[in-house]
């Protein structure tokens, strides 16, 4: 087989927090081949594939491409990101043939186009919808069936089977398969499902921290084998210099999730860790849980109130602080002062008469600075301060309302070691100061090294939460992957 691509040496590190994600990684793309892309949630799979299609640029290395090949759509290569960007007042069929070259089509011939190309997938979808109104799973159909308008030599998908159903990722699967055959093209799937690497690839590259692991086929490794290279043995719970006290049974819980996705209870004083892969629940599970989106089924209560119905306002008043997941888009206001960013449920104090006075809030902010260790002056914009002290300033603002419950959402996303351990002090901090703490992330590791308890959801439903010293990084990941 004619190489189409070789990755050579590639590295990457985003100077933002200094994580290496692709660090020396070199790899062959051939003509008329399927190949897996597997790797845990941080593994730099994503990274790589960027690097390839042109996305981003390397801080070392080079990628050489066959003739007549080149970064970009018009030049035959495609990434299918998971969630692909749009334009949220263009519809569906607007946004699959925006940029198509040679020709100009009218609605009704698009939309006939569109649906001959979708076809192939298996898959139906309403071209009318405008694309706000499309969720994450319409607009990834909708984008890689547009690509296929285009001629493809390298076709690269991002978890094209995370939110299918089964029937509609093997038509898929099989649909991709049979088209690198007839076109002597190449697919790249990154994927954490073993099962569908076995059955659908020509070759399997597994990635762990920035690093390619192993290069393999299907007939040369097993699940067992896959999953061991994923989630090595060995590592265990980290036990931290200021364990927590155990907590006692006795106690009446103060957080309790009942008939839902992931059903807990817990007390004052425990941390409980829920992760998950990509497209597996905990996404969804943030939103119910802090009330952004409504609860499908069952019941949640708060220091024993039904909370089920309850805003996010509601939610607050009884007692429940968040730290999300977005950092910048919903856990603050980056190009507003750091003061302003401490002050939202300290307003009626600090403003009586519905009047802010500027010393008070100065001084508040000094204040939970000088408790927190937060950096930075209070008129200073907080998109200048580094991802690990705007999160600190988030967590911080959270435990000053003395919650009952505090739940953070990929809390370490993008921090590096120090930030991360000073992160992991605070949150153990809260625990001790009497709030129960949710955490969920898509890090196991992190999870073994703060959690007193972990949970694992998989297939959108929690699947097995024990006490964190009966984990080991290896017995998580199996249970990630529902290897038995």
């Amino acid at each position: 087989m004619a190489v189409l691509a070789t990755l050579s040496h590639l590295s990457k590190t985003f100077p933002d927090n200094g994580v290496r994600a692709v660090d020396d990684v070199s790899l062959e793309l051939n003509e008329g081949e399927v190949l897996a892309l597997l790797g845990e949630n941080g593994a730099g799979k994503t990274t790589l594939m960027a690097l390839l299609a042109g996305l981003l640029a390397p801080d070392e290395g080079e990628v050489f491409l066959a003739s007549g090949l080149s970064p970009g759509l018009a030049a035959g290569i495609a990434l299918v990101q998971q969630h692909p960007p749009f334009s949220p007042e263009l519809h569906l069929w607007e946004h699959a043939i925006l940029g198509l070259p040679g020709r100009h089509l009218e609605k009704k011939e698009a939309v006939v186009t569109l649906n001959a190309a979708v076809a192939r997938w298996g898959f139906q979808l309403d071209w009318h919808q405008l694309c706000r109104d499309a969720g994450p799973l319409a607009l990834q159909k909708a984008t890689l069936t547009a690509f296929f308008l285009h001629p493809l030599r390298l076709l690269i998908l991002d978890e094209p089977t995370a939110a299918l159903g089964p029937h509609e990722a093997e038509t898929l699967l099989e649909g991709v398969r049979a088209w690198t055959r007839e076109t002597q093209a190449c697919a790249v799937f990154v994927t954490h499902k073993l099962a569908e690497s076995l059955g659908w690839a020509d070759r399997i590259a597994v990635m762990r921290s920035g690093r390619l692991e192993a290069l393999t086929t299907p007939a040369h490794t097993s699940l067992e084998h896959l999953s061991q290279l994923l989630f090595p043995s060995g590592l265990a719970a980290t036990v931290p210099e200021d364990p927590l006290p155990p907590v006692e049974a006795t106690l009446p819980p103060v957080f309790v999730a009942r008939g839902t996705r992931a059903d807990f209870s817990l007390r004052a004083g425990e941390i409980l860790g829920l992760t998950s892969l990509r497209g597996e629940g905990a996404e969804d599970l943030e939103e119910e849980l802090t009330g952004l989106s409504p609860l499908p089924e069952g019941q949640l209560f708060l220091g024993g109130t039904d909370v089920s119905q309850h805003s996010i306002a509601g939610l607050r008043r009884l007692g429940l602080s968040y730290v999300p997941s977005d950092r910048m888009g919903r856990g603050s206001s980056p190009h507003s002062p750091l003061a302003s960013n401490v002050i939202p449920y300290q307003a009626t104090r600090l403003a009586p008469g519905g009047i802010l006075r500027r010393a008070s809030v100065r001084g508040y902010f000094r204040s939970l600075a000088k408790r927190f260790s937060l950096q930075g002056e209070p008129g200073q914009k907080l998109v200048t301060l580094s991802g690990g002290n705007i999160q600190k300033l988030i967590l911080a603002r959270e435990m000053d309302q003395g919650p009952r419950v505090l739940l953070l959402a990929e809390p370490s996303w993008g921090l590096d070691l120090e930030a991360r351990r000073e992160l992991y002090r605070l949150i153990r901090l809260a625990a001790r100061k009497g709030s129960a703490v949710v955490i969920l992330s898509s890090e196991p590791q992190e999870l073994l090294e703060v959690c007193t308890r972990i949970g694992v959801l998989r297939a959108g439903r929690l699947q097995g939460e024990r006490p964190t010293s009966q984990w080991s990084l290896e017995s998580l990941g199996r249970e990630l992957l529902g290897v038995s």
